[in-house]
């Protein structure tokens, strides 16, 4: 059974998520949709993709109209901005359409280029605005936590190796 998940979701970016849970956590964590939508100077369309990509990550609750901040979310809008990073690459993974992303990216066993990713994953439309925004997209999110590389000059991306110490954890005996 395949997932739909978000489609298209390309003007959401991580700095929308961090802003929207700093006012949530102003109103001490609870905040109707009307004041939000007051207090961000968004549209509610645009206020609810945010709404939705922030849900997604468990970092907010919507229920009855109301922006609840859950208790992930909470510890993301205490960190500092290298903290909230480090957040984010620990979830993203786990959430389409990113999970989508990075399991295509790794299944390819190279460098893949935005439209290949569009084709397997199927996130929008193959218009080039689309695929630009959709490259964006994948940067802001996937290459900024560390899940995804970026090459410019042949404008695909790879997975990036995590830096893993195999001696890190000290076996004594």
């Amino acid at each position: 059974m395949s997932q739909d998940g978000p489609k298209c979701p390309l003007d959401v970016t991580p700095g929308m998520v961090a802003g929207l849970l700093e006012v949530v956590s102003l109103y001490r964590g609870r905040v109707d949709l009307p004041m939000l939508s007051k207090e961000v100077g968004m549209e509610l369309g645009q206020l609810l993709r945010v709404l939705e990509a922030a849900e997604s990550l468990g970092l907010v609750k919507v229920d009855d109209g109301d922006v609840h901040i859950t208790q992930s979310g909470i510890g993301f809008s205490r960190r500092l901005s290298a903290g909230k990073i480090k957040m984010l690459s620990e979830i993203v993974d786990k959430v389409e359409p990113f999970k989508s992303i990075i399991s295509y990216v790794a299944s390819s066993g190279g460098p893949v280029t935005v439209e290949e990713i569009n084709n397997a994953v199927k996130l929008c439309e193959s218009d080039e605005e689309r695929l630009e925004r959709l490259r964006t997209y994948i940067i802001d999110w996937l290459v900024m936590t560390g899940w995804l590389e970026y090459d410019g000059e042949s404008r695909a991306f790879k997975l990036k190796r995590k830096r893993t110490r195999p001696h890190a954890v000290s076996s004594q005996g």
